[in-house]
């Protein structure tokens, strides 16, 4: 379920290299978001974010990381997981 003004980036859309090597340095990275995730208004998921089932995300968060459990809620910013074994229905 999606709530409105949600931003999701999967890359940094400027690039940054190496001064010396030339290399790219800040890598594009995928977001996986589970099944039944709940995101709240003006919500940011930046890149490499994954967000297992039955999870919230609370409004005007900041997800910057990977959350291993299912069932929580992360919110804040940055976020973290505020609650645990949480379920939710629309």
């Amino acid at each position: 379920m999606l709530s409105y003004n949600i931003n999701v980036l999967t890359s940094d859309a400027h690039l940054i290299f190496d001064k010396n090597t030339k290399e790219k340095i800040n890598q594009n990275k995928d977001i996986i978001i589970g099944n039944h995730v709940w995101i709240g208004m003006n919500a940011m998921i930046l890149k490499g974010v994954e967000i297992k089932d039955n999870s919230i995300i609370g409004a005007y968060s900041l997800v910057t990381k990977k959350f291993c459990n299912e069932n929580i809620i992360v919110a804040g910013n940055p976020a973290k997981i505020i609650k645990e074994n949480i379920e939710w229905q629309r």
